[in-house]
């Protein structure tokens, strides 16, 4: 079973400025309720108790506001912004058997239940949408599989099938995450992990939103309206 989940909420939010200069990203808006409560429903449907968000200094307002509402998790520090597999690196000990990694700023119903269900001890599994607007899902990658899903290799961005924010690793991923990784070399990080073992995708249903660029949020806020 997968119990065990990490949420990364320690990046500057760049790409949402200046909505960002004074309110952390995952505490801004999607609809009626802050990004971060939508991802924590989420995960919670899909079996996940073990939730650890990753934070850092500057961003205690995340923290704060999860207290607030009663939802209680086990937080770590990622000392500086330095990418994914730093952010990953920073939760590693608290890893406990397969655990889901989901980004706050992608939405999508049940995504992580989804991907629950089709887990089999792959040591990868990605998850996969159909994105008919790939200009807001910048950075999303496609995937190369055989008719299995099983993955060949990451492609980078194209077509209309992108991978999405949920992903489940094998605990010994996170013993491969280097010391001094920076923010960028995560497409290397999973190349060179993919070269053993199982790692396949999962293609989810529904509709997939992307809220991690200001053009995203203000048009999927829009509809949501």
């Amino acid at each position: 079973m997968v119990t065990t989940c990490i949420i990364p909420c320690a990046g500057l939010g760049t790409r949402l400025r200046p909505l960002t200069r004074v309110v952390a990203k995952e505490l801004l808006p999607y609809g009626a309720r802050p990004m971060i409560e939508h991802l924590w429903e989420e995960v919670w449907e899909a079996g996940c108790r073990r939730i650890i968000i990753v934070l850092r200094q500057g961003k205690e307002m995340v923290r704060q506001h999860l207290e607030a509402a009663g939802l209680r998790a086990l937080y770590v520090e990622q000392l500086h912004p330095n990418g994914l597999a730093d952010a990953l690196r920073t939760a590693a000990a608290l890893v406990e058997g397969p655990t889901l990694v989901a980004l706050p700023d992608q939405h999508l119903r049940h995504a992580s239940r989804q991907l629950v269900q089709a887990y089999r001890g792959q040591q990868t599994l990605f998850s996969q949408v159909e994105v008919p607007q790939p200009q807001f899902f910048p950075g999303a990658t496609s995937f190369a599989t055989d008719p299995h899903q099983n993955v060949l290799a990451l492609m980078g961005e194209q077509g209309l099938w992108r991978g999405f924010g949920r992903t489940i690793y094998a605990p010994e991923f996170f013993q491969e995450l280097p010391d001094d990784s920076r923010d960028g070399d995560f497409f290397q990080i999973i190349t060179r992990w993919m070269r053993q073992g199982v790692h396949q995708v999962v293609s989810l249903s529904g509709q997939p939103v992307d809220l991690g660029i200001l053009a995203g949020y203000l048009h999927y806020n829009r509809q949501q309206g």
